[in-house]
């Protein structure tokens, strides 16, 4: 294998602009925006054990 310059030149991968303009339809959906929900269990448990977590981390190193 060699690593001469044209070597290298002819491994390269390369991205034109013309390659890209097939993409510009699906960037142009709209997004449905994410809706609050009322809070789970679940999410309450997992927040009140990450702030417990980081109380005593931040405690433990005092």
């Amino acid at each position: 294998m060699s690593d001469s310059p044209e070597a290298l030149a002819d491994d390269e991968w390369a991205v034109s602009l013309d390659d890209l303009e097939g993409d510009d339809e699906a960037s142009m959906q709209e997004v449905e925006p994410i809706e609050p929900e009322s809070p789970t269990l679940e999410g309450v448990a997992f927040v009140v054990l990450g702030v417990m977590l980081t109380l005593v981390v931040l405690l433990a190193g005092v």
